[in-house]
């Protein structure tokens, strides 16, 4: 194999490893709704996810009943759809998370808000504290398998069939290239 095709096998790896995530909301469809108790709450989904820049959140939900509205903390806090940054009926939302610090959504839909149904996603900064991180637990979510699967890391099938290639290739590099 020559130099620059090991190079770019390694280059094309290492974009694919730091691609971020596609997330779904809630880990399954259809948990963007009215919670039902507040132990079923999306925020509680959300404090044991760890979410990074260039991660996406999908939300799949009945667009006939529902929508996501992405506000401001204030609007956040009283429930105010009146001036949202952003608004989604479409059942099948996904928002790219570019920037760390927190992400604030709510229903659009008169009183779901105030019943619970709202998102609060807290984004690492690239220089979160390292030993902070290396305490807590790791982030071990499974891949979806298929349509109706309820794990909710979806990753793209064919950037895995690369990453894959790339690693086996990566193997037979001698061990003096990298030395």
């Amino acid at each position: 194999m020559s130099t620059s095709l090991m190079m770019s096998c390694l280059f094309l790896l290492l974009c694919l490893l730091c691609e971020g995530r596609e997330i779904l909301v809630g880990g399954k469809s259809n948990t963007w709704k009215v919670p039902e108790s507040t132990e079923e709450t999306l925020n509680r989904w959300s404090e044991r996810t760890r979410f990074k820049i260039g991660d996406s959140l999908l939300w799949k939900y009945n667009a006939e009943k529902d929508s996501v509205m992405q506000v401001s903390q204030k609007d956040y806090e009283r429930c105010d759809r009146s001036e949202p940054i952003g608004g989604y009926k479409d059942g099948h939302t996904k928002i790219e998370l570019m920037r760390s610090g927190p992400f604030y959504f709510i229903s659009g839909e008169d009183g779901h808000c105030q019943r619970g149904e709202k998102l609060l996603v807290v984004v690492l900064s690239p220089n979160h504290n390292r030993s902070y991180a290396a305490d807590a637990p790791p982030f071990t979510a499974p891949v979806t398998k298929d349509k109706g699967s309820s794990d909710h890391v979806l990753i793209n099938q064919a950037q895995r069939s690369v990453a894959t290639a790339c690693f086996l290739a990566l193997l037979h590099i001698p061990l003096a290239f990298l030395v």
